[in-house]
C-alpha cells in the first residue's frame, strides 16, 4: 500500500494522549494505513487528581 493510500476499514489503535487546543485528546491511528484521528476528552467527566486512589501512591 502506497503512503497516500488508505484502507476501507480501519483497525484503530490508541497510541497516546496529548494536550492541545486547550483540551486533552486521545490519539488513535489505523494499524493498516496512515490515517489517524484525535478524540476529545469530555471535560464533564474529569475527576480531580486528589480524589483518585492514584494520588495516594
Amino acid at each position: 500500500m502506497a503512503a497516500e493510500e488508505t484502507c476501507e476499514r480501519h483497525a484503530w489503535a490508541s497510541v497516546g494522549v496529548v494536550a492541545r487546543d486547550g483540551g486533552v485528546q486521545r490519539i488513535w491511528e489505523c494499524e493498516h494505513c496512515p490515517v489517524w484521528t484525535a478524540e476529545q476528552f469530555d471535560a464533564a467527566h474529569e475527576q480531580p487528581w486528589d480524589e483518585t486512589w492514584l494520588a495516594e501512591r
